[in-house]
């Protein structure tokens, strides 16, 4: 079947638009998935233009913000006039703002904001980055907070793959399958009708996961079940080794890179494959299509 596109692109997401990594790391990333934000790189290659790149961030993804890193040098590309463009194309279709590394001096800090701020007008911030990275963390993190870059979302739910498998045993019965997604604090999966004997609430002991290469063991509570085409969707959530909702810290923190380079991993094979599209047939001829990508899968 594929994973849905539409499930895919739900969402706030933000991303970051040709960053410094030395500033930066990608490491950041999986730290602000752990606090409810789905951030994501976007690198500069000569497949396409960066202009096609965030036309298709903005015509796929319906709820995006989006940084760009001023300092990138790109060819042909200056950045005040190039993001004055695609504010005034795209408007209220995303929140866009800028960082850079910090100046040397506060006049130039301030002829910046006010360029971005006040000629440009963009909504989501001038940051200055620290030359630590360590600082920027914490300043990223301000910003994300300060746009509500969190969504309505309080857990995000990494989209699985054939390779997230699990398995738990229900009146001496033993069940092997395939997660359909799991998060910090649920996950679900879909087997055929009268297959699982479990009472709503009904606690499970002792399920083993194995989510591409990381495996652990975890209790959990049936919270939701629900016919989907002539299956049933399970869904549960994790309870830890003391009675109380959630993963064991230990756990959570092993698990937090392996859900994020998942949907890392979706994210960008989606991306990827519109990017192919579009350095063989051009932008024009797959604008139209993008407007009804959510029904595919990939």
């Amino acid at each position: 079947m594929g994973i849905s596109i539409k499930e895919i692109v739900a969402g706030r997401k933000t991303f970051f638009i040709t960053p410094d990594t030395s500033l930066i790391p990608e490491v950041f990333l999986e730290d602000y998935f752990a606090l409810g934000y789905e951030c994501y790189f976007i690198e500069y290659d000569k497949r396409i233009s960066l202009k096609k790149k965030i036309d298709i961030l903005i015509s796929i993804f319906h709820d995006v913000i989006i940084f760009f890193n001023i300092d990138y040098n790109i060819p042909d590309v200056e950045w005040p006039l190039f993001i004055k463009r695609i504010t005034e194309q795209y408007r209220n279709q995303a929140c866009i703002g800028v960082l850079y590394t910090k100046r040397q001096s506060k006049d130039e800090k301030t002829k910046l904001e006010y360029k971005y701020l006040y000629e440009i007008g963009l909504a989501c911030g001038c940051i200055q980055l620290e030359y630590q990275k360590k600082s920027n963390f914490g300043i990223i993190e301000k910003i994300l907070y300060a746009n509500q870059a969190q969504g309505r979302r309080k857990n995000i739910r990494a989209l699985c793959t054939k390779a997230c498998t699990f398995s738990c045993t229900v009146n001496n019965q033993t069940h092997n399958g395939v997660l359909q997604d799991i998060s910090l604090s649920h996950f679900s999966f879909v087997f055929p009708e009268g297959r699982l004997s479990v009472q709503m609430y009904e606690k499970i002991s002792d399920f083993h996961f194995n989510i591409r290469g990381f495996m652990f063991r975890s209790d959990a509570v049936l919270i939701m079940q629900r016919p989907v085409n002539g299956e049933e969707l399970y869904v549960f959530a994790f309870v830890s080794s003391t009675g109380a909702n959630g993963l064991d810290q230990r756990i959570k923190q092993l698990l937090v890179p392996n859900i994020y380079q998942l949907m890392n991993a979706n994210c960008k094979n989606l991306l990827n494959q519109i990017y192919n599209k579009f350095s063989i047939e051009g932008l024009d001829a797959e604008v139209e299509e993008l407007n009804d990508i959510e029904e595919d899968r990939i």
